[in-house]
């Protein structure tokens, strides 16, 4: 039996906050899954929220979290109703690609220390006064999932007490259900797909289930970037996949959505293989399409944020290309990234070698 601990430079990838681990409960009831309960390796999660680095927040996307909050907290709910369905419509995003819709839900989350009990009622006062609204139950089910992993904790799955699975499961599923009855209301929205792929981890649905999910989202939504992510997690081979399911997925993404957007999309996908494959040297993806992918992040989107611009210098790194990485250290500057080198020291030692240090001295790093 394989016990996994959830991998930092992951949960950052995926922006989770409070105890973000994930797997799936040995003896607790999974109402959609019929997976064997000898499975109990852990699982990460796709995105909650973006993260504050990883999407380098424009002063406008931070102002609209703050402003929807507040918004929730005054019961204004045609005027958050409005706000959604004009982010859902226009597909606005932020500089570096971001989508302002995940920047409105962040807002509807509860906060890090919080009374989910009141936060829930505030979402079903909601729903009372407009049921046929499926923003409130949206974030309603995130509110679910991330009482969940508060349950379950970030250690291993034998570390997790039988109260602790109980309470994921029951959670988990509450989540499910809100999401089931949201399903019927128009218009719909990307997040009730993201929402139902972290439902999907969190009971460990079947590989022909989740990527049923998967082609549904994406038929909705093509450029909604969090679903890629969240399913090239699923497909690592630590969990639900094969060795190179991850590589072929990112290929196959961008070939079906093409040109540079495709490329954007394998880019964002790679940042999650390679994230996960860190004994690799380039977890099976095409250097020079992720090139392409990340010149094409700063084409469509104005910029490269300062987390992707590290990310990209430590994906030179990786691919052992001193002339792409001295280029893009130089472009990173003094500006190193925690969440994407953790340490100083490691930032600084990949530096050198970008500079001409010998491959022995950064061996570790890979």
């Amino acid at each position: 039996m394989r016990l996994f601990r959830i991998s930092p430079m992951l949960l950052f990838t995926f922006g989770l906050v409070l105890q973000p681990g994930l797997a799936k409960a040995q003896s607790a009831p999974q109402p959609t899954s019929t997976t064997s309960p000898a499975k109990t390796h852990a699982l990460a999660i796709p995105a909650e929220e973006p993260s504050d680095e990883a999407q380098e927040e424009s002063i406008a996307a931070k102002g609209l979290s703050g402003r929807v909050a507040a918004m929730l907290l005054r019961g204004e709910y045609d005027e958050i109703d409005h706000l959604a369905q004009k982010l859902r419509s226009e597909k606005t995003r932020t500089a570096g690609g971001g989508w302002e819709l995940s920047y409105l839900y962040r807002g509807l989350k509860a906060p890090d220390r919080f009374h989910p009990e009141d936060h829930i009622a505030r979402l079903n006062a909601w729903i009372t006064a407009r049921p046929q609204s499926i923003t409130p139950r949206v974030a309603l089910a995130g509110v679910y999932l991330k009482y969940a992993w508060a349950a379950r904790g970030a250690g291993y799955a034998d570390s997790v007490t039988p109260e602790g699975w109980r309470l994921f499961a029951e959670r988990a599923a509450q989540a499910k259900l809100v999401l089931d009855d949201a399903a019927k209301l128009t218009p719909m929205c990307p997040e009730w797909f993201s929402k139902m792929q972290t439902v999907a981890l969190a009971q460990d649905w079947e590989k022909d289930q989740t990527a049923a999910l998967f082609q549904r989202a994406i038929e909705f939504e093509p450029e909604y970037i969090y679903f890629y992510k969240s399913y090239a997690l699923y497909l690592l081979p630590k969990w639900d996949g094969n060795e190179r399911d991850d590589a072929d997925f990112a290929r196959k993404s961008a070939d079906a959505v093409g040109g540079k957007k495709g490329d954007y999309i394998y880019y964002e996908i790679g940042m999650v293989v390679l994230g996960a494959k860190s004994g690799e040297k380039g977890g099976g993806l095409d250097w020079a399409r992720l090139q392409r992918g990340y010149q094409a992040q700063a084409d469509l989107f104005a910029k490269n944020t300062n987390y992707d611009k590290n990310q990209f210098a430590r994906m030179a790194f990786r691919f052992h290309d001193r002339t792409i990485g001295k280029q893009a250290f130089a472009d990173v500057g003094e500006k190193w990234s925690k969440d994407v080198w953790k340490k100083r020291e490691k930032f600084e030692q990949a530096r050198k070698w970008a500079d001409g240090a010998s491959e022995s001295t950064t061996a570790s790093l890979h």
